[in-house]
């Protein structure tokens, strides 16, 4: 009886293939979709939507449009940046500047102010062409604490390999009743003093802040009862977190911890030719460890991209998700407001003499 079974099954199996008709795919190389994208955030009062066009082969930047922001319904305008441009800011001065634009988009610029429970409405029109999202902020986590110390672990692929670094140990609260989504951004702002037994006055420079690269040697959320981030893989089929998304399905209405190591160098301060100038430096690090809190469509598209990162990109069609979600109407793209929860830590000044 079950080897009928298992015949029955290949057969209908093998009827099914020959049964298949092959259909070739066509596609219109002028047939491009609106492309909106944006991650916007409480922490910020301006913030950038970018439009493109999207074809079948190839993808180009999108002027001339129309994009406006309702927020509870007030409406906003957006200004483009001039063609060909985009804005970057000099993480070292903060400075904001115009600089030739390399990649195929138009950045729309507009100010308001987001709060959680607020709901927000994106529309970008050109032409015929009308494309839309809705989101509500949502709301915050809550950093009860936030611990350092340093430590040395082994570090890279050789394990014989010993860093430094500053393990941050940060406590969590999860929002009561919702299901929430997050990512750790730490930034660090450096406070420069400069003076000299040749000068009356001193000089205060400030630079930052930026982003801090960290590490994680154990799963973001380490109340799960694992080691490391075996217990969310075959959940999340996400090898390697490069994105450093999580949820709180593992501390559900609870609190949770998270670890984050920063390698100590990185709080290093090159001194360069301002020994020449000065007979004394004084170097200030605020570190601002933050949460971001966005809502499932968001969570959805950073888990897509880490998968693909996992996989070279080249992902296997039986590997889900293998397509970038959306939540534009009437286009593509991904936009979210995130809700964003920090804490400021100060670390002792370091003094340079000569």
């Amino acid at each position: 009886m079950r080897k009928y079974l298992i015949f029955s099954i290949l057969f209908t199996a093998l009827v099914s293939v020959a049964c298949e008709k092959t259909i070739k795919y066509e596609y219109d190389l002028n047939d491009g979709k609106m492309t909106i994208l944006g991650q916007l955030s409480t922490a910020d009062t301006t913030h950038s939507i970018f439009l493109s066009m999207s074809y079948p082969d190839r993808i180009d930047s999108l002027p001339g449009a129309t994009v406006e922001c309702f927020v509870n319904g007030a409406r906003t305008l957006a200004k483009a940046v001039p063609a060909g441009y985009r804005e970057e800011t000099d993480w070292m001065t903060g400075e904001t500047s115009l600089v030739p634009n390399r990649f195929p988009y138009t950045e729309y610029k507009f100010e308001t102010i987001f709060k959680p429970g607020d709901k927000v409405r994106i529309e970008a029109k050109k032409g015929q062409m009308d494309a839309w999202t809705e989101m509500t902020v949502p709301q915050p986590c809550a950093i009860i604490s936030v611990d350092t110390v340093t430590v040395i672990k082994n570090s890279g692929d050789f394990q014989d390999y010993e860093q430094e670094y500053v393990e941050f140990t940060i406590r969590l609260k999860d929002v009561i009743g919702e299901d929430s989504f997050f990512s750790m951004n730490p930034s660090i702002t450096r406070l420069i003093t400069l003076s000299s037994e040749r000068r009356e006055a001193f000089e205060k420079t400030k630079k930052g802040p930026y982003s801090l690269r960290y590490d994680t040697f154990h799963d973001l959320i380490l109340e799960d009862g694992y080691s490391s981030g075996i217990g969310d893989l075959f959940e999340d089929l996400m090898p390697v977190n490069y994105t450093r998304c999580f949820s709180d399905k593992m501390f559900k209405d609870s609190e949770a911890k998270v670890k984050i190591y920063v390698p100590t160098y990185r709080f290093n301060y090159y001194i360069g030719d301002y020994s020449y100038i000065a007979s004394k430096i004084e170097v200030d690090n605020t570190v601002r460890v933050s949460v971001n809190s966005f809502d499932r469509d968001f969570y959805n598209y950073l888990r897509a991209i880490n998968n693909m990162q996992c996989y070279g990109y080249e992902v296997s069609p039986i590997i889900e998700p293998t397509m970038l979600p959306s939540n534009v109407t009437g286009g593509m793209g991904i936009v979210s407001v995130a809700s964003e929860s920090g804490i400021d830590i100060t670390f002792p000044t370091e003094v340079y003499h000569w």
